[in-house]
């Protein structure tokens, strides 16, 4: 039994992985803090929180609005998500985010437009 629950902890998410790959990834786009946040949609004091904090552990919304800004295509979507501790599924949100990532639809006006045009809530404009 203890093997078990050894091997289970072994696979929950690290945080430690999601903010070293969030930093990998704007270091690798050349952004700043300031553009990354700010496109995301997310205020300084939240953004803090979120660097600073390993334990903080972001929304899936949050994380979605991230994977948006950052303009990430599948692979590196799945992968911060999945360090966040989420997964993309098949509920309808999760599949219009995966429609805008294989489109290129990076736009957070364009992403918010196809969310309600599916009755969901906006990502952005929350």
């Amino acid at each position: 039994m203890k093997e078990g629950l050894k091997d289970y902890i072994a696979r929950k998410p690290n945080r430690e992985e999601f903010h070293s790959y969030l930093f990998q990834l704007i270091d690798e786009r050349g952004l700043s803090d300031p553009e990354v946040y700010k496109k995301a949609g997310i205020d300084r004091k939240t953004w803090s929180k979120i660097i600073s904090n390993q334990a903080q552990r972001p929304t899936k919304r949050m994380t979605c609005r991230l994977v948006i800004a950052l303009n990430l295509d599948y692979h590196e979507c799945k992968h911060l998500i999945k360090a966040a501790g989420y997964i993309l599924n098949r509920d309808p949100f999760d599949i219009v985010i995966r429609y805008c990532v294989e489109n290129k639809i990076y736009d957070p006006l364009k992403v918010d437009q196809l969310l309600v045009e599916q009755g969901l809530k906006p990502l952005f404009s929350e």
